[in-house]
Formats: structure tokens, C-alpha cells, sequence
């Protein structure tokens, strides 16, 4: 309950935030508080700017999607299944349904492509943040800022 005038508004803007997460169907809860899904209010938010600055993707992440277009690979999903299994190899390759070895060797030409060290924690940082906000693969297909050519598949 709001006690002072001057809270309603920002009581508001915590119900329209908390109700556009439960609309966009990234949950499945009926309720919540703002407190309850705030990341994904945020995330939704930076996806807003991203999309109103007209982002593309940069960096490792670019390659890969590039790389990707090219060779019909799919390695910017290897990238998103490694690190959404907080490195897991065997629960990663299960969600992508390849064998853990075909994942293993996916994951070795993703930080070879991407040209990205995965023990780096800024740079899983980074590529996470940019999984989330940029259309990837499916909906939509970020544009690419780095058009660098990739190494071939092996």
C-alpha cells in the first residue's frame, strides 16, 4: 500500500513494469512484484534501447552469427547452451541434442571462431548479456557488425 502521494507514481511504473513481464509470457507466474522480476523487467527495458538505438551485435557474438549464416552451423546455440548450463557439458549438449563430445568440439570451434576465451569471465559476461538482449537465431536474426571471415569448419 502507498502511504504518500508522491509514491504513487513510482508504484505505478512498478505494476505496468511488473505486468509487461507477465504479458510477454517469460514467465509462468499469474503475479508479481516488481521485486519478483526485476532482471527481467531490466533486461526487457535494455532490449527496448538496444532496438531504439538500433543495436547489431558486435564483437565474438557477431562472428558467430556470421559464421553461422555462412555455414549453416550453430554455434552461436552451442555458446547460449554452455553458458545458460553454467558450463555443464553434459546437461549443455542434452538441451541442444547432440552427443557431449559433438558439444565439446562445438565449444572449442566457438571460442576459436568467436575468438573468445570462455574462461574469461567479462567475456561470458558480455556474450550472456548479448544472448539475451539481441535477437540471435529463430526470432528475427540479429544483423552482424563483423563481418570478419570466420575459419572454416572442421
Amino acid at each position: 500500500m502507498v502511504s504518500e502521494p508522491a509514491a504513487l507514481a513510482q508504484s505505478r511504473a512498478h505494476a505496468d513494469r511488473a505486468l509487461r513481464v507477465l504479458f510477454s509470457g517469460q514467465i509462468r507466474e499469474r503475479g508479481a512484484a516488481i521485486s519478483d522480476v526485476y532482471v527481467d523487467a531490466l533486461l526487457m527495458e535494455m532490449r527496448d534501447l538496444a532496438i531504439r538505438n538500433r543495436d547489431e551485435l558486435s564483437g565474438p557474438l557477431a562472428r558467430l552469427t556470421a559464421y553461422d549464416a555462412r555455414h549453416n552451423a550453430h554455434l552461436a546455440e552451442t555458446l547460449r547452451a554452455c553458458l545458460d548450463a553454467f558450463g555443464d557439458i553434459i546437461e549443455a549438449a542434452a538441451s541442444v541434442f547432440v552427443h557431449p563430445n559433438t558439444f565439446r568440439h562445438r565449444i572449442r570451434r566457438v571460442a576459436e571462431v568467436g575468438q573468445i576465451d570462455l574462461r574469461d569471465s567479462p567475456a561470458r559476461f558480455a556474450a550472456m548479456l548479448q544472448l539475451r538482449l539481441m535477437p540471435v537465431n529463430g526470432g528475427g536474426g540479429a544483423r552482424s557488425k563483423d563481418p570478419s571471415p570466420a575459419t572454416p569448419a572442421s
